[in-house]
């Protein structure tokens, strides 16, 4: 099987070439795809392989099947363009997207806006209401001197976060069986205090620790019962009030009544405070806007860094060099660490952006409009992109590790856990500083290691997240 789908990559990468060399143009109709079966197509397949849950392995293993590109209609009717080729996302990113970039959004997040209308944030907004919201963002989260406001809560909030488990293991060990849920809070918590700034005691009460508690638990839901109602009839479920719909309307509207509750606080008295909330009100954003905007903020937070923790705590609970690793050179290891981990584990495992227009995608001509999905859960276990790139190795990404000598593949652009260009994630320097903050913090303080962590598998849920409870057991390293 692996020697025929090498042949198969190997034809593949020689019809690029070929076609490129002769000047062929081939449409979307000449793209690989699975067989199918009448009327129902492939829906079949991709429900016996665990629909929404498991469709990282899914497309995977159609990659290995049928190469770096090929299209397959999932739920829908709609041709999917699939591509896991380092260049090709590269070009998409870069060349491709246009000055708007579009995202597929999740159908249930798009039907309860328009059911409610509800209207949210930056990762809902397009054309020049996205650009124009994007740019001010950016001003303060994406540009060189960001670190410097952002590095005061981010650290405060992650030191008192790490102090709380010092307190449950002092003298003993411990164990946290909610892991999932306090990496949550923790997540949610950092956010908050980024739009509030630095030395803001405004929420600080034992009310709003039980509010994050409550606010994280629903978060989750939100992205569970999405991944749920992946590829079922889902005006059906809202018109016939099915569970899983409710418990996904249910657990949006807990959140954004919450979300509101906090930002409403924070603009109340914002007078008071010196976070990213102050600052887009000093640069004439109408309240209006920087409550969709916080709102969002706030709702997203949670899933991609709180897992993103979890994982790198899992990779390193099994692989005690690189524990000793960043116990030896501090936060330019962990770094290594938290890109290795999302190498492996990317904070979500395809990306995606709709052509604005008709275009050439490797050598095939694509239509406006279509769906193009970079499948980076693919390209970052690919060895042709890495070599053994199934193993945890943060050293790969150490220029000056002797150890790298011995890998031959590194194709750092074949991983885009925050994608590239212009819709790149606007969190991600705030996300790379708390995951870098957290692991050096839970490494340089206690010995640890996660119970039932042997081959967790990923699942998906908008985000990969593990497929059983795990607990986290915890020593003091004082002890």
């Amino acid at each position: 099987m692996n020697r025929l789908s090498g042949i198969s990559k190997g034809l593949h990468r020689h019809m690029f070439n070929s076609a490129e060399h002769y000047g062929l143009t081939l449409t979307i109709k000449d793209m690989p795809r699975p067989k199918k079966l009448p009327l129902i197509g492939t829906k079949l397949d991709f429900m016996l392989a665990g629909r929404g849950t498991r469709l990282h392995d899914y497309i995977d293993k159609r990659h290995k099947q049928l190469g770096s590109i090929f299209t397959e209609t999932l739920s829908g009717n709609t041709d999917l363009v699939f591509i896991s080729d380092a260049n090709l996302m590269k070009s998409l990113f870069l060349n491709l997207e246009g000055k708007y970039p579009v995202h597929i959004l999740p159908e249930p997040w798009v039907l309860y806006e328009k059911l409610y209308d509800f209207k949210r944030g930056l990762f809902f907004m397009n054309g020049e209401e996205w650009l124009e919201n994007r740019r001010k963002m950016n001003k303060h989260l994406l540009r060189e001197n960001s670190d410097t406001w952002l590095e005061t809560p981010i650290k405060e909030t992650v030191k008192n976060f790490v102090g709380k488990w010092k307190n449950r293991a002092a003298g003993a060990s411990c164990v946290i069986s909610n892991l999932d849920l306090e990496l949550y809070k923790l997540s949610t918590d950092v956010i908050i205090k980024v739009l509030l700034g630095a030395d803001s005691k405004l929420l600080e009460s034992r009310q709003y620790e039980d509010l994050i508690s409550i606010f994280s638990q629903d978060v989750k839901k939100i992205f569970q019962t999405t991944t749920k109602l992946y590829g079922l009839p889902l005006n059906l479920c809202q018109r016939l009030n099915i569970k899983v719909w409710t418990d996904f309307k249910e657990s949006v509207d807990s959140s954004i009544f919450l979300a509101q509750k906090i930002v409403n606080e924070i603009l109340l008295n914002k007078d008071k405070t010196n976070g990213l909330i102050r600052k887009l009100s000093d640069d004439n954003v109408s309240d209006e806007i920087i409550k969709k905007i916080a709102i969002d903020f706030v709702i997203a937070a949670g899933d991609t860094t709180a897992y993103s923790t979890f994982w790198s705590l899992l990779m390193l609970s099994e692989n005690k060099e690189s524990v000793k690793d960043i116990r030896k050179n501090g936060c330019s290891f962990v770094k290594h660490v938290v890109k290795e981990t999302m190498r492996l584990y990317p904070v979500a495992p395809f990306l995606t952006r709709i052509l604005p227009e008709e275009c050439l995608l490797g050598p095939y001509k694509i239509n406006k409009g279509t769906p193009i999905i970079a499948s980076i859960y693919t390209s970052g276990r690919d060895e042709h992109n890495f070599t053994n790139a199934h193993m945890f190795l943060p050293y790969r990404w150490d220029r000056n590790d002797p150890r790298k000598a011995d890998l031959k593949n590194h194709v750092p652009s074949a991983t885009l856990p925050f994608a590239l260009g212009a819709r790149t994630c606007i969190g991600k320097r705030i996300a790379m500083m708390q995951l870098t903050e957290v692991i050096e913090q839970i490494v340089n303080n206690f010995n640890f290691k996660i119970h039932n962590g042997e081959n967790v598998k990923p699942i998906t849920c908008q985000v990969l997240v593990p497929d059983r409870h795990v607990e986290l057991y915890l020593t003091s390293k004082e002890i």
